[in-house]
């Protein structure tokens, strides 16, 4: 295990308030968050509440709007090609928004 060194430092109280507000918009401890920072990893803030609702919601919506595809296909009912763009949009939507709160 690496050897741990302390460092002392002295902010000033604007520095320290700017500081400690950075690392409560995130999930990290105002030390992990200058950890972070000084090895230039990106930082995102805390998601939202509503986050994993948000996502199961929109999880659930691309399963019916793909049960909806399967339909239509079997029944040849519907045109396939815009159900399937919304299919993609839906899974689209779903990565994005993984990938910008992860």
């Amino acid at each position: 295990m690496a050897e741990k060194k302390s460092i002392l430092l002295r902010l000033s109280k604007e520095e320290f308030d700017r500081v400690t507000e950075l690392a409560q918009a995130t999930v990290l401890s105002r030390e992990e968050f200058i950890r972070k920072a000084l090895r230039g990893t990106t930082i995102r803030e805390r998601p939202p509440a509503e986050y994993g609702e948000i996502v199961r919601e929109l999880r659930r919506i691309g399963s019916n709007v793909h049960q909806l595809l399967l339909k239509a296909r079997t029944l040849e009912f519907v045109d396939e090609i815009m159900l399937q763009e919304t299919v993609d949009a839906i899974r689209h939507m779903d990565r994005v928004f993984t990938v910008s709160f992860s």
